[in-house]
């Protein structure tokens, strides 16, 4: 991926509201970040989900030309930090925790991201913003951000909106009811050793001695 040169058809107005032409992921620039930020690079665009290597399992089987939409600004504030808002909006698939089906789910996610070149200015970060490590020449790949911010966007939890069936509830049913049936009706080999106790004559009936 080529250093972006400072003249890239997706500069323009970011935000909701904005056209996004849809673009390939191969062509989304490694921005130089002071250069980006220095200039205030905006960009507005989308990609197929499935062209971000780190992105296609969680491409919507039903759905694989699903796109991606996102915002993406760089600035500086006023103490100089190397700053950018980024937006992202798409559908991916994921597993239902209750049924263990896959299920399509809305995706939204937004970031302040402050640009560093080591581990040391990373925990400097504030909360409020995202730690970015830059490559040893000071640049970073638009891609790579687009995935990891739809990858921290991903809920830990996620279940159908609707009552679906438990998958524990389908092991019962299948497992569960009608095995215990079989095996309550099998003959019991104790049982009949204890009739043979206690019928008179038998071996071994009556009390200890009465034999003799």
């Amino acid at each position: 991926m080529s250093v972006d040169n400072g003249s890239y058809p997706l500069d323009g107005q970011s935000g909701s509201g904005a056209s996004r032409p849809l673009q390939s992921a191969a062509s989304l620039p490694r921005l130089m970040v002071r250069m980006a930020c220095d200039s205030e690079r905006a960009f507005s665009a989308s990609v197929r989900l499935a062209e971000l290597p780190r992105l296609v399992p969680f491409v919507p089987h039903e759905a694989p030309e699903t796109s991606l939409d996102f915002d993406l600004r760089f600035f500086r504030d006023e103490g100089r930090a190397l700053l950018a808002t980024l937006d992202v909006q798409t559908t991916v698939q994921v597993e239902c925790a209750r049924c263990l089906q896959p299920m399509s789910l809305p995706l939204m996610g937004s970031s302040l991201l402050q640009f560093v070149y080591n581990d040391d200015q990373a925990e400097q970060v504030g909360d409020a913003r995202e730690p970015v490590l830059v490559d040893a020449e000071g640049g970073v790949a638009i891609s790579n951000l687009l995935e990891e911010e739809v990858l921290m966007a991903l809920p830990t939890v996620a279940m159908h909106d609707h009552q679906c069936q438990p998958a524990w509830r389908e092991e019962v049913e299948d497992d569960g009811v009608e095995p215990l049936v079989e095996r309550s009706e099998r003959p019991n080999p104790f049982a009949a050793l204890a009739e043979q106790w206690r019928m008179p004559g038998s071996k071994g009936s009556g009390k200890k001695g009465e034999d003799q």
